[in-house]
């Protein structure tokens, strides 16, 4: 990977600048692969989507990390609705204001894909909602979630949004963290497992409570 990235840097000046719109970063942590937990940083100071949206998947590993190191029941209960709360809120402001702009540049196929793979972490989501840490079973199904959404992110960070980020300008991006931000104030905050896959408006793709 740090082969093909070297030669794309001394061949195009294009991917460089792809790279740095979807990282925020300079041309020296462009070696950096995408599907790392990085917390990106903005050259120019300003907001980032893509970023914005790298920094929730790392946290969302912290979480469940911090889950496994505790002993404590009361702490990892909380660590468990920390991470009900943060992923449900991430996944529906994606839906509301990242898809529609994806689906505008790329087509439906990217969006009607992640869309799928949201409704299964909704549904393992809705499960564990509804037990605590004394549930027989909630390590199981946490490994369960996890392990869909790693395959998840892997797809979205090394291929959906590497794409977007050569469709789109910087300014797109800061407009776009500023909605995806105030989406996530004002969406749901519990996973709903009988949310439509596919969005009835072409925007929200979840009921509300």
């Amino acid at each position: 990977l740090k082969n093909c990235l070297l030669t794309a840097v001394d061949t195009s000046r294009s991917i460089v600048t792809i790279l740095r719109v979807f990282t925020g970063s300079s041309t020296s942590s462009l070696l950096t692969p995408f599907c790392s937990t990085m917390q990106p940083s903005i050259a120019d100071d300003k907001p980032n989507i893509l970023a914005d949206i790298k920094r929730d998947h790392a946290q969302f590993f912290s979480l469940h990390r911090q889950y496994q190191e505790s002993g404590a029941d009361e702490e990892k209960q909380t660590l468990v609705w920390q991470l009900i709360h943060d992923l449900t809120v991430h996944s529906l402001a994606e839906e509301e204001v990242l898809y529609p702009e994806m689906t505008k540049h790329m087509g439906t196929k990217c969006r009607d894909h992640a869309l799928s793979e949201h409704k299964t972490l909704k549904d393992i989501l809705s499960d564990i909602d509804a037990m605590t840490v004394s549930s027989p079973g909630l390590n199981d199904k946490l490994k369960m979630l996890m392990v869909a959404l790693e395959h998840h992110i892997k797809e979205e960070e090394d291929e959906m949004l590497v794409e977007f980020a050569g469709l789109v300008q910087r300014d797109d991006l800061a407009d776009l963290a500023d909605k995806f931000q105030k989406s996530k104030l004002r969406v749901p905050t519990r996973p709903h497992a009988w949310a439509p896959d596919k969005p009835r408006t072409g925007d929200v793709v979840t009921n509300t409570l």
